[in-house]
């Protein structure tokens, strides 16, 4: 079982009415991803920081996650939101928490990345590797491109993947700047089903065992099968 470390900020508001389910949630997820990860990555403990902030979360969950480095965790809670109940009892902060913790594990390998190419190859196993742990196919974020839109937006992805500089808020979050219009959540919808089409390709591979796989490694595998498949239903 992983060592999660849970401290609860709560100068913006109480906690204490989700307390229990937080702490519940956070005991399953260590039991789970430390089954299943490598014994190098459930060796080394995390801080898990949940935090309450109004207003600062994925409007349709009530809560987000982040990961900087290795050993921390945050995870953002909006208990005012009105989605935020509903989706903490149908297990959404396990699901953020499980993310969050491939991207911990990634820091101490290759890390999260610099280009796009690299992020979306972070953010894809992460989700994969929620689905593995917690079952499903993915989250809202990946699937945000309509099919019409799909060949448009892996094309201008391919111009970008391994360029010095790429802009996260626009491909992650849909932020937009004049004549670079993107769906919002584009590049977590990318990179999952770039993850997928490479584990397809390679059946034994598992995102829990894949927090060191680099980037290049499943762009130059599965890439190519994901443009050939898209251009085939444009």
């Amino acid at each position: 079982m992983l060592d999660l470390r849970v401290h609860f900020l709560e100068a913006d508001g109480s906690l204490a009415p989700w307390r229990e389910q937080i702490l519940a949630d956070v005991q399953s997820t260590a039991e789970r991803v430390g089954g299943s990860v490598s014994a190098a990555d459930g060796a080394t403990p995390v801080d898990v920081i949940v935090e309450r902030r109004p207003g600062e979360t994925i409007p349709e969950l009530g809560l987000s996650g982040a990961c900087y480095r290795r050993g921390l965790v945050t995870v953002t809670l909006d208990p005012d939101n009105l989605n935020f109940d509903t989706n903490l009892a149908r297990g959404e902060l396990r699901r953020t928490l499980t993310h969050e913790l491939h991207h911990s594990f990634r820091h101490a390998t290759c890390g999260y990345g610099f280009r796009l190419g690299e992020v979306l190859v972070t953010e894809g196993l992460a989700d994969a590797f929620d689905a593995e742990i917690n079952g499903g196919d993915g989250n809202p974020w990946n699937h945000a491109i309509a099919a019409e839109d799909w060949l448009g937006v892996i094309e201008q992805a391919e111009l970008e993947l391994w360029a010095d500089a790429y802009n996260h808020s626009t491909w992650f979050f849909g932020r937009n700047s004049p004549g670079n219009q993107l769906p919002r959540w584009a590049g977590y919808s990318i990179g999952y089903h770039l993850v997928k089409t490479y584990l397809a390709a390679n059946p034994d591979a598992r995102p829990s065992q894949m927090t060191g796989t680099p980037a290049p490694e499943v762009i130059g595998q599965a890439w190519a099968r994901l443009k050939a498949r898209i251009t085939a239903a444009a």
